[in-house]
């Protein structure tokens, strides 16, 4: 009895060891650390609808269609976000031509050439969010150009903007391959800069009188993207925005602008 006893105990203790050596978990082969790629430099063509009421001339409203061209490059880091793009639009403007005699005022529409060129650099430091929706709050500054020439005369108008923005970024980290992002910003300074009447006789370049406030430029600016990575160095956006901007003085200027585009960009 007692030798099968101790039979027994070897038995068990043989058919332990065999039970673990099966059941143990071949070890994992060790995890490749992607490597972080937080810069991106890429290209977008959109289509955009301008409507503003310009109160040079006239206390007008005008509409007009526009193509346009944004060049971005951006640093993306965990801590931090810098932006820098440049935005090239064009098309044809309303715009109203004017003859005069001593007694009456003739005005009639011609077609004009309409440009845009948009200048903007914001550095977004992270201060809220978890690591699927982290937000970022910063600086940006925003120039902006418009010009209007009415082909075959001398009348032209320009006006230039320029501002200091509180600027917010939103992101939306869905999944290794997709994310939302949400812009904003607001003028903290602004500074808008025209000539007050078309043609020669007042040079873009003579501020005489032109100049009296520090802060006659307010808008908003809006937007939202989506991207789309296809692997490791390439991706593919779409997005909206809008924006709201009036020039109190000298002269009052309303615009609204309503944007879509598609495009693509590069990690490195």
């Amino acid at each position: 009895m007692k030798r099968i006893s101790i039979f027994s105990i070897y038995m068990l203790f043989f058919i332990g060891q065999i039970a673990a050596q099966s059941t143990e978990i071949a070890p994992s082969p060790p995890v490749a650390i992607q490597e972080e790629k937080p810069f991106s430099v890429g290209a977008s063509l959109g289509y955009s609808f301008i409507g503003y009421r310009d109160e040079t001339d006239l206390p007008l409203n005008r509409y007009l269609n526009t193509l346009y061209v944004n060049l971005e490059g951006k640093i993306d880091k965990e801590n931090f976000i810098y932006t820098s793009a440049f935005c090239f639009y064009t098309g044809k403007n309303d715009s109203i031509e004017i003859s005069s005699n001593e007694d009456f005022f003739v005005y009639y529409q011609k077609k004009s050439d309409f440009i845009r060129i948009n200048l903007d650099k914001a550095l977004d430091f992270r201060l809220w969010g978890s690591s699927e929706f982290p937000g970022y709050l910063g600086p940006e500054f925003r120039g902006t150009l418009y010009f209007t020439h009415l082909p075959q005369t001398i009348y032209y108008g320009i006006t230039v903007l320029a501002s200091l923005n509180a600027h917010v970024t939103q992101k939306w980290i869905i999944d290794e391959k997709t994310e939302l992002i949400f812009t904003a910003a607001i003028p903290v300074f602004g500074y808008a800069v025209r000539p007050p009447y078309y043609g020669l006789l007042y040079s873009p370049l003579d501020m005489e009188n032109k100049i009296t406030s520090l802060h006659n430029y307010q808008a908003i600016f809006c937007g939202f993207r989506y991207n789309y990575k296809i692997n490791n160095i390439f991706y593919l956006s779409t997005g909206c925005g809008f924006e709201l901007s009036h020039i109190s003085f000298p002269q009052s200027r309303k615009d609204a602008l309503i944007r879509v585009n598609a495009g693509f960009a590069f990690y490195f």
